[in-house]
Order: structure tokens, then C-alpha cells, then sequence
């Protein structure tokens, strides 16, 4: 057996030895289960205590009941995302329960609102919240709502109109307010959060609430028995993303719980997470096991000649970069709105249209090579869908600290349909771009995938594509940072282009249906 094969193997029994105790973490403390709220909304709670099964926990009496938080999760996000946060808030005393809202996550039910219409949101919360308060395991006279981007402002919206909450922490969010004041409110951001669309907003709501004309950042205003006490603070070094499992920011948020409910701590704040070391050794062996996942889907698809005909890696770029910006106009007319996902469908309806572009540029210059594409491609399907498949086993299996990434019908509905919209772009994309031995085609490839992040960072400042893309540009380049790994590896194993193609356009499609907002259930 070759020392490659035998390597290969060994990396496959890590990652599961790996998976399996990233699962054994998971599962372990703090204690938390599975909850369904009224209308099919799915949700977690998390307990202060011992790590012991949570089926043993009994009700305490009434006094030992410890104060809980309804935790919102934002935009394309859900409540796996915040769990590291949920699990900190438990370990240092508080009960969470971590719910999906209409459209995100498990919950199947359509999200029906724009990106800032808070107020869809406050059936869900209002569910969280009643639900706590009929629970035997809380004190469901103290409840304090918090919420991050989206979120954060379904946690404002809900504290203003339901004053009997004990406070609101806003996670670089929070844009509106309802009728009443919120009480004990902390709004809490990121140094790389959007300036005009979150900081100024935030700290405009908090000077508005201090009575203050300017809000000094750190320092607390008001007082937290009356429930007025007020702060806005920025955290250095983080982005809007790693907010939510940064420690700083939880060491932050639980001294705000603390003082909001009188929580006298003797002890130090609790922000280790067990999973996290499992987490980033699994994921750093699944980097390199995309390696000879794509070698082996490579070896199974019929090669393709050593130098395809077509432009220089130069012309390639440029005729992408033109299709992209020329698509852009006609994707904010969003042809693929029947691909019924929020965000999701100006990005279909964008790949869409850039590639029947580039189609027609290839064709009137000859530069296809249909016979390629045309003799053996059903193998050559089969490897992408196969190498894909594999992909998507794996990070499912890491998902529990990621989002959750299987699909329900609906969000399978929309991958096929992405799937089929996106898959001219992407057989452009390679037969353009991919040129030459493997460390130059990687090069070229590589500078596509930057292209294309750039001139979506260009749309959306030029307001054609939708502001949000830009709070997940670093996502959507992580995704492409993975794919290309698992493309570079097939194509120095057969150059099969219309087998990377296929395993590139299902997983990008997959990382649109999997995290955008559903607006239909069957």
C-alpha cells in the first residue's frame, strides 16, 4: 500500500476519534436538551450545574432558581452559532434558552420579514419568554433578552414592549424601539462592526437612553435597581462574526447579568469552552483530508489533456471581473426570486446571470472544449457529487460549534435549484480561469476567488447587492479557501474540469441554502 494511502487513512481515523469526542464534549456539561415551543419553534435550554445527563435534573425549590436569558440569534444564523455563548452563560450561573426565529436554523416556518423588521421577530421571543416563565427549572420572574445582529434588535424591540423583563444585551445590533423603556440595556460591539450601521446606531441609542448627548464607551449610566442603568462598550480586535465566541465579550456580558439580577460572584467568571480544542484539531485534520478526498475523486474521473485551449490566466480574470460587474445591474432585478431564501436569491440570480455571460463569451470565441465536457461526464459528475458528499459528511460532523448544515426539504429544494441556476458560472469559472500546471492554475484560481469577494464588496457599496453579504464576506471566504483545496487536489489528479465544476457549484450552493433565510415550507 502506498505511504499516500496509508497517510490518507490514518487522517480519516483521527478526524473520527476526533468527532467522537468533540460529541463527548458536546453532550457533556453544562447540562441542556432539546425544547419545541409552541408553533414548532425549535430551541435548547441550558442549565447551570453539573455536566450529568439532563434527564436526571428535578425541579429546585423556587429560591434556587436561577435567572435566565432568551438568546437571539442573527441574520443566516442560528442557535447552534451561539452556543459557545449559551454554554458560557450556564457555566457562570444562568439558565439560556437559545431559540431558531421563523426561517433560520431548524425552524421551518417562513421568515416573512426584511433584514430589520423586528417586530416578525417578536412572536418568536415572546414564545421564548412564556415559556421560561412557566418553567420549573427557572426563576421566571427574572429574564433578561439578548440577541446578536438580527437578534439583537428582536431583543430590543421585545424589551420595549414588554417591560417586564429585567434587562437587554445587544450584541452589535439594535436599530428600533417600541413604547417602553428598556431596562438595564448593554450594548455591546465589535471594533470591526459596520460603523454607521451598527457602533453610531448603538451609541446613539444609549446616549438616548442615558440622557446624555454623547455616550463615553464603558462607563455605566444610571442605576440597576431602578432598572435604568445603561452602557455601551466597544470590543478591540473583533469583527462582527467573532463577537459572539469571543470570551472577552462573555466576561463583559455576564458581569452586565450580574449586576442586573445582584448576582454577588465570589468566584472567577467561567469562559472556557471544552469543545473548542476538539473543534479546531477536527477541522484542521478535515483541511488536510481534502486532499486526497479530491486526488481520489480526481482518479475516478477521465483526465482531461495537460493544457486546455483558451485565454491567458489575465484574459480569464478579465472576462469574469466584466461578466460579474455586468450581471450586477440585472441581478438587483433578482431573476431567481422564485428561489424562495432571503440574501440567497440575489446571489443565485447574480452567478446566474454571470455565467450564462460567460457562457456566451466562450462560445462566440470557440474556446470550449465540449468534447471534454461531452465524453465521460457522467463519471465526471459522479466524482464531484461524490467528493461534495464526503465534504458535507465531514462538516456535519463538526457542525455542533459551526451552524446547523443538514438540510430540511425546503433548504434541499433550494440547493438543487442553486445547484442547477449557478453551475454555467462555475464551468466558466474553471474553463477560464484554471490554467497550466497545478501551483499556476491554483494561482489563477485562487485570484478569482478573490475577484469575485471583491466585486461583491463592490456591489454592496454601490447598494446593487444587499449590505448583509459584507458581514459575511469572511464566511464566504472561508468557504472558498476549503473548495479550492478539494479543486487543486482533483485537478492535479486528472485536470477534470467539469468535475471540480460540479463539487464547487453544489458546496457553494449548499452554503447559501444551508444558512439563508426560508420564506416557504411545504
Amino acid at each position: 500500500m502506498k505511504i499516500s494511502r496509508i497517510i490518507a487513512i490514518g487522517l480519516a481515523v483521527l478526524f473520527i476519534l476526533l468527532i467522537a469526542r468533540l460529541n463527548h464534549e458536546e453532550n457533556g456539561g453544562p447540562p441542556h436538551a432539546f425544547v419545541m415551543l409552541p408553533g414548532q419553534e425549535p430551541a435548547t435550554l441550558y442549565l447551570p450545574g453539573p455536566g450529568h445527563p439532563f434527564y436526571t435534573l428535578f425541579p429546585k425549590p423556587v429560591a434556587e432558581r436561577p435567572p435566565a436569558v432568551v438568546l437571539i440569534h442573527g441574520f443566516t444564523g442560528d442557535r447552534v452559532l451561539m452556543s459557545g455563548l449559551a454554554r458560557r452563560l450556564a457555566e457562570n450561573g444562568y439558565a439560556v434558552l437559545a431559540i431558531d426565529v421563523h426561517g433560520h436554523g431548524e425552524n421551518r416556518n417562513p421568515f416573512n420579514s426584511g433584514e430589520a423588521q423586528n417586530d416578525s421577530l417578536r412572536a418568536d421571543v415572546k414564545n421564548a419568554v412564556d415559556f421560561l416563565r412557566g418553567s420549573q427549572f427557572v426563576d421566571g420572574s427574572r429574564i433578561v433578552v439578548m440577541g446578536h445582529s438580527m437578534g439583537a434588535g428582536a431583543a430590543l424591540d421585545y424589551a420595549t414592549n414588554d417591560p417586564s423583563v429585567k434587562g437587554a444585551v445587544m450584541i452589535s445590533g439594535g436599530w428600533t424601539m417600541g413604547p417602553e423603556r428598556p431596562k438595564n440595556a448593554l450594548f455591546i460591539f465589535a471594533q470591526n462592526d459596520p460603523v454607521d450601521g451598527i457602533q453610531d446606531t448603538s451609541t446613539a441609542i444609549a446616549a438616548h437612553l442615558a440622557g446624555v448627548e454623547q455616550i463615553e464607551l464603558g462607563k455605566t449610566y444610571g442605576d440597576f435597581t431602578q432598572g435604568t442603568a445603561v452602557e455601551a462598550i466597544r470590543m478591540p480586535g473583533l469583527n462582527h462574526i467573532t463577537i459572539v465566541s469571543s470570551p472577552a465579550a462573555a466576561t463583559v456580558i455576564v458581569k452586565w447579568l450580574d449586576s442586573t439580577f445582584g448576582t454577588a460572584r465570589t468566584g472567577a467568571i467561567e469562559v472556557k469552552d471544552a469543545r473548542r480544542g476538539s473543534a479546531r484539531f477536527a477541522l484542521l485534520v478535515f483541511v488536510i483530508l481534502l486532499i486526497p478526498i479530491g486526488r481520489f475523486c480526481g482518479s475516478i474521473a477521465p483526465g482531461w489533456a495537460e493544457e486546455q485551449p483558451g485565454p491567458s490566466g489575465w484574459a480569464g480574470l478579465l472576462i469574469l471581473g466584466g461578466a460579474l460587474l455586468a450581471a450586477m445591474p440585472l441581478a438587483a432585478a433578482n431573476p431567481a426570486s422564485f428561489v424562495q431564501i432571503i440574501v440567497g436569491d440575489i446571489q443565485i440570480s447574480w452567478f446566474a446571470i454571470a455565467g450564462l455571460i460567460m457562457l456566451g463569451v466562450i462560445a462566440l470565441w470557440h474556446l470550449a472544449v465540449w468534447e471534454h465536457i461531452r465524453d465521460g461526464a457522467g463519471a465526471a459528475v459522479l466524482a464531484g457529487a461524490a467528493g461534495f458528499t464526503v465534504a458535507y459528511v465531514c462538516q456535519i460532523a463538526m457542525s455542533p460549534m459551526l451552524h446547523h448544515l443538514s438540510l430540511s426539504p425546503e433548504r434541499l429544494m433550494v440547493l438543487a435549484m442553486a445547484t442547477v441556476l449557478m453551475f454555467p458560472f462555475w464551468i466558466s469559472f474553471e474553463l477560464l480561469v484554471r490554467r497550466g500546471g497545478l501551483a499556476i492554475s491554483t494561482m489563477w484560481a485562487v485570484l478569482g476567488r478573490l475577484l469575485i469577494l471583491i466585486l461583491m464588496a463592490v456591489g454592496v457599496s454601490l447598494n446593487v447587492l444587499p449590505g448583509v453579504l459584507m458581514l459575511v464576506l469572511p464566511i464566504i471566504g472561508v468557504g472558498f479557501v476549503l473548495i479550492e483545496i478539494l479543486s487543486a487536489s482533483a485537478y492535479s489528479a486528472s485536470r477534470n474540469l467539469l468535475l471540480i465544476a460540479v463539487a464547487e457549484t453544489i458546496w457553494f450552493a449548499w452554503m447559501i441554502a444551508a444558512a439563508g433565510p426560508i420564506t416557504f415550507m411545504f
